[in-house]
């Protein structure tokens, strides 16, 4: 167990280092491509130049990049993210926004991490079958599916539905109802039905992109001699399977969940955007739209952090499956 706490250590170590690398290159790229004065200089009639100056003194485009750079994060451990170009507090925006993204991404994560794991080695106890095809089949069609393309036809396949029962049973947009006032339980299943379709639009594609890797694994497993080793010893094929087999098979799937946790959470800006979700990959292109660099430096740290934590999950959760970490050493 030593051997795995000290390996949990370094590895958190190492991704934390990741995650300031990854916000400082984000923060150095989008300030050199940036020019947020540019909308202030296009105005017609020019305002004057102490106004410009002015503007440029209150975003510190007067001082040296590492120092802007250095001055910013100093704040970031305050719960101080600085203001966007047009003079708003990040951090209050900040703990909105990602409250927003994490209840979205996080619930469609898991149930494409649940579903891939079962059809993948569901797939792989019937290989060759006719199931077995038609589920890859159905994995090819999701995985070209653009997310953009995905989200408008989840909501044409529902618009019937919701006018046949004659009510909206699940909603198209927004995360709440607008204006409403409910509470307890009713606010609660009124997020759950505006939750539903942009979870499915997040949950489909991972699930068929985990589906068919976790498949993989499930076949390697099923050949290995341990397997086997533990049916002559008497066991049945799916006893061998539940007890030996599908534990096997995790491990590399769960390196997979953790580095691919980042790039689907990235590429949810446009789910959010077609469902009306004001999160943090909306944010993103709004201060790309704004010029605004501390903006998309901080969704990018907001994002590493995620990425850091999934990853730190995954590590524990593979020395937990697997016993040659927790035997190894410091």
């Amino acid at each position: 167990m030593r051997g795995a706490a000290v390996h949990l250590v370094r590895r958190l170590a190492w991704r934390v280092g990741l995650c300031l690398a990854a916000t400082l290159a984000a923060y150095v790229l989008a300030s050199l491509s940036f020019d947020p004065l540019a909308e202030l200089r296009g105005h017609q009639p020019r305002p004057p130049q102490a106004v410009i100056d002015a503007r440029a003194h209150r975003l510190g485009l007067d001082s040296p990049l590492p120092v802007r750079f250095l001055d910013w994060l100093s704040g970031v451990p305050r719960g101080d993210f600085g203001e966007t170009v047009g003079g708003q507090r990040i951090g209050d925006e900040l703990w909105r926004r990602c409250g927003t993204s994490v209840r979205l991404f996080l619930a469609g994560s898991l149930l494409a991490m649940a579903a891939g794991v079962v059809i993948g080695v569901w797939n792989a106890l019937r290989s060759g079958r006719v199931s077995d095809g038609v589920s890859l089949v159905g994995s090819l069609v999701l995985l070209a599916i653009p997310v953009f393309v995905l989200g408008t036809v989840l909501k044409m396949a529902w618009l019937p539905v919701n006018e046949a029962v004659g009510t909206q049973v699940l909603y198209f947009s927004a995360e709440t109802t607008p204006g409403s006032e409910l509470t307890g339980w009713a606010a609660f299943g009124d997020r759950l039905r505006h939750l539903a379709l942009p979870t499915l639009a997040v949950a489909l594609p991972q699930a068929a992109f985990y589906s068919r890797y976790q498949r993989a694994a499930m076949l390697d497993v099923l050949g290995s001699d341990f397997l086997r080793a533990a049916r002559a010893k008497g066991l049945r094929r799916g006893t061998a399977v539940v007890r030996h087999g599908i534990r096997m098979a995790l491990i590399p799937m769960v390196t997979l969940f953790s580095f691919t946790f980042g790039l689907h959470l990235t590429g949810g800006v446009f789910t959010e955007r077609i469902f009306g979700w004001n999160g943090m990959g909306d944010w993103l292109l709004t201060g790309i739209h704004e010029q605004d660099a501390t903006v998309v430096a901080t969704v990018t740290l907001f994002i590493a952090v995620l990425v850091v934590l999934a990853g730190w999950l995954g590590d524990a959760l593979l020395a937990v499956l697997d016993p040659r970490i927790r035997r190894a050493g410091p």
